[in-house]
């Protein structure tokens, strides 16, 4: 099955599937692919599939879509084009799997889990409700621009001196991404900048993607940060 690999400044975001004949890129929420990044249209661009080939096809966007560095219009799509829209490129991948009956027990044991959770929730107390909680960062020291206190509301938060980071940090030797926490359901994922361990967590240098808990000290440079829930 073909597929688009999201990724910033090298980094790896999320991996999203074309199972659908259209597929819409760009910075609303109501877009298949979601980029929070200003540089982006609200609807930049889509990929359509027609018969075996997938076709990128630009909407007018304000900045363009690139294939390859190349500013195109409408444009077939090759495995392993590089798509640039904004400050993000989109991966294309168009393998045929090797092992068909591998895809047909991993949907299988996903259908268990579903009906299992399904089974789970009906035998609990339905008058409990589960609240789901928000996570903070509040800056503790350091020198950052903007708020003290951020809700990370977003799939990706930013953290680096780049104008379009979210968390904006100061410090001469610190590179423009210095790290980005990913939602994902309800955790929280950092993962330091590839090649750039300037970030630590709870006092050790971060070297891999860790998941945030209630609590956690972040220091990036001389900016200290303290992760929390609220509900």
């Amino acid at each position: 099955m073909a597929k688009v690999i999201l990724k910033f400044n090298e980094a790896v975001l999320e991996e999203i599937p074309l199972t659908k004949p259209i597929t819409t890129i760009g910075r609303l929420t109501q877009n298949d692919i979601t980029i929070e990044n200003m540089a982006v249209s609200g609807q930049h661009a889509r990929i359509i599939k027609e018969g075996e080939q997938y076709i990128i096809e630009d909407l007018n966007s304000l900045n363009g879509t690139f294939v390859n560095e190349k500013k195109v219009m409408k444009c077939p799509l090759n495995n392993n084009d590089q798509i640039l829209i904004g400050k993000h490129i989109l991966v294309f991948i168009d393998e045929v799997p090797q092992i068909i009956e591998q895809t047909i027990v991993l949907d299988t044991k996903k259908q268990r889990e579903l009906l299992a959770k399904a089974a789970a929730m009906a035998k609990g107390d339905s008058k409990k409700v589960v609240k789901e909680k928000e996570a903070f960062l509040t800056i503790i020291s350091g020198s950052v621009r903007g708020k003290k206190e951020i809700n990370l509301v977003k799939k990706l938060t930013v953290i680096g001196k780049d104008e379009e980071a979210d968390v904006k940090v100061k410090g001469f030797f610190l590179p423009k991404t210095c790290c980005f926490i990913k939602k994902k359901e309800d955790k929280y994922i950092i993962s330091p900048s590839p090649g750039k361990h300037v970030t630590k967590v709870n006092g050790k240098t971060l070297t891999k993607p860790t998941e945030l808990n209630d609590g956690d000290m972040i220091e990036v440079g001389s900016t200290k940060m303290h992760f929390f829930f609220k509900e």
